[in-house]
């Protein structure tokens, strides 16, 4: 079973095709009560194949309660969740390389702000504790992303996207200096968002695959009015289901 998350509905809403929720599922609350949907709470999905949806709220710690709570929720209701698909804008680098509505396959997931800090950096490994010891080893501030051979045929599409790194913060940056540190620290990475980590990490705790696609809407940092563009990067969302070339 396929379960689709975004951080908001609007994020989710903008990455399903239309009539994939069906009838709006009741009264809603938070901040995604303007759509008519609720947050963390699964809400079944018509795609042609057994598949759920999940908004989880915004930032990491709403991310980790939020699958945790859906995917322990699925389990209970006998659904068995194989592929977990997270959707949603991020922020830019780089705007040469990854422009405003360009589409992403993240491949690797990094949490900049887990591990020691020495007043200027952070490091993962040095600080000791692993979030998580997998079968692959420790984790402590990277976790690769599932393989697009893990998709499922209504998403082959994906597997044309260009790949990308991208970082998981609790706050956006919006400083040249906090990019810089950024760049010195993690010179691969492209993106920047505020969920990815946490549900990779959830997921991976349980086994699951995941799988994660971001739509730019911004430049990282300070940013002039031609830098961002929202409306573009959600409407850019809806090409997840675009067929394979």
């Amino acid at each position: 079973m396929l379960l689709v998350c975004a951080a908001t509905a609007r994020e989710l809403l903008s990455a399903l095709p239309e009539q994939a929720l069906g009838p709006a599922p009741g009264a809603a609350c938070g901040p995604a009560a303007q759509t008519g949907l609720p947050e963390q709470e699964l809400l079944p999905l018509h795609l042609g194949l057994p598949a759920l949806a999940c908004i989880t709220g915004v930032g990491p710690v709403n991310a980790a309660l939020g699958m945790g709570l859906a995917l322990a929720e699925a389990r209970q209701a006998g659904h068995a969740v194989s592929l977990v698909l997270n959707v949603g804008v991020a922020g830019s680098m780089d705007l040469q390389r990854a422009p405003l509505r360009s589409l992403w396959r993240v491949e690797e997931e990094i949490w900049p702000e887990y591990g020691l800090h020495d007043g200027t950096a952070v490091d993962g490994p040095s600080f000791g504790f692993p979030q998580w010891e997998g079968p692959h080893g420790p984790v402590f501030d990277r976790l690769p992303l599932a393989a697009p051979a893990q998709l499922p045929a209504c998403l082959y599409g994906l597997r044309s996207l260009p790949a990308a790194t991208s970082l998981s913060v609790a706050g956006v940056s919006a400083s040249r200096q906090r990019v810089g540190q950024l760049r010195q620290a993690h010179p691969g990475a492209l993106l920047e968002n505020m969920e990815g980590f946490a549900v990779a990490l959830a997921c991976a705790r349980q086994g699951i695959a995941c799988v994660e696609v971001r739509s730019v809407s911004n430049r990282v940092g300070p940013r002039a009015p031609h830098e961002t563009d929202f409306p573009g990067a959600m409407r850019r969302l809806a090409d997840i289901w675009r067929p394979a070339p």
